[in-house]
């Protein structure tokens, strides 16, 4: 599967588009995520998403399905599929532009990044109220809060609760150890993989912990929309949302469902105070996790697909994106099916992963979104 060191360092770059059933030009490439990532294959893999035996839950928001008049919930503002903003400005949007300027310095159209460019990127990572400011304190709402009511930007409590404050306890550590080995010249393609991965689940857990701070703060669902999207349309996503679309439109358009579940929620619960719906929020939120999550998912198998393709560098590149992301999937994949956890789990930190077993597991894993 994989050229030696010596070996590649005898051969010519090669660089050139991975397709997937979105975007197939290779014209095309610099706009597709995934494309951007997998530069030197020769022969990419193309993932053709299948889900229509995947039924929505009765208690599932739709608004593509007649403007949501079939569906359980009461009319809201968001059944026109359009995300109504309850304030014009929303910060979170900056964010996301930042990840993909991040993206074209440090591993978009197969590049292979300057110690210059890690430290530009990294001016863009810390800017104020920007990525590292939400990184430090993001939470994963999936895992218990601290009993006694600490935030996890409060001293000592990531080390007490390291799956709650999930930014500090374990994004922020690889995130910086990337960013400095990137700037000293060591291995720039892994550590802008590193980077990458642990973005991206940043951009997976935040869009749930803005959704349930949203009870209070009301404005916290436009960030919860953001997160994923980059406060765009679903026919143009952005961020996290272009990775997801670029390999399963309907994964996509059923995260943006949830996003506009999460504000139709907002909308039929006292929607300038304090919500008094928590399980309605959490029907919403739920029903936003699954395609975020079946999201993520993807992105990881097709990384797993495409090291059959990748040059020495890219293989080591997608290794270690694997490493730094697999293991986040370990909670839900758990709760799903133990056994097939743990298969992913042993692949992605196998020297050689056996792709035909980590996709099957995650297929069966992540089979709906």
């Amino acid at each position: 599967m994989r050229k030696t060191l010596a070996a590649f360092a005898t051969l010519t770059l090669l660089v050139g588009a991975c397709g997937n059933d979105r975007n197939d030009d290779p014209a095309d490439a610099g706009t597709n995520p995934d494309a951007a990532v997998a530069g030197d294959c020769i022969d990419p893999p193309v993932y053709a998403e299948e889900v229509s035996s995947c039924q929505p839950l009765s208690t599932d928001y739709q608004p593509r399905v007649n403007g949501s008049a079939d569906d359980s919930w009461p009319a809201c503002i968001s059944d026109d599929g359009q995300y109504h903003r309850l304030q014009e400005s929303v910060s979170t949007i900056a964010r996301v532009e930042a990840f993909d300027q991040i993206a074209d310095l440090l591993w978009r159209d197969g590049k292979v990044p300057s110690a210059q460019d890690f430290v530009d990127a990294r001016v863009l990572y810390a800017q104020d109220q920007g990525l590292d400011s939400r990184v430090q304190r993001r939470e994963d709402v999936h895992f218990p809060a601290d009993a006694q009511g600490r935030k996890c930007s409060d001293e000592g409590v990531p080390e007490a609760i390291p799956d709650r404050c999930v930014g500090p306890a374990k994004l922020l550590p690889v995130l910086n150890d990337a960013f400095a080995r990137g700037a000293q010249g060591e291995s720039p393609r892994v550590q802008a993989a590193r980077i990458e991965a642990a973005l991206l689940w940043f951009l997976y857990v935040s869009p749930l912990s803005e959704a349930t701070s949203c009870a209070a703060k009301p404005a916290d669902c436009d960030s919860a929309w953001a997160y994923y999207t980059g406060g765009t349309p679903r026919e143009s996503p952005a961020g996290l949302a272009a990775y997801v679309d670029a390999l399963g439109p309907e994964t996509h358009d059923r995260a943006y469902d949830g996003a506009l579940a999460v504000r139709c929620w907002r909308n039929l619960d006292n929607e300038t105070g304090e919500a008094a719906n928590l399980a309605l929020r959490d029907q919403a939120r739920a029903q936003y996790d699954r395609a975020l999550l079946r999201g993520v998912a993807l992105i990881a198998r097709q990384r797993f697909t495409e090291l059959d393709c990748a040059d020495e560098a890219g293989t080591e590149a997608r290794l270690a994106f694997l490493r730094t992301l697999v293991p986040f999937l370990d909670r839900a994949a758990t709760e799903i099916d133990a056994t097939a956890a743990a298969a992913l789990q042993a692949e992605a930190a196998a020297a050689e992963p056996d792709v035909a077993k980590a996709t099957a597991a995650i297929d069966a894993l992540f089979a709906c979104p």
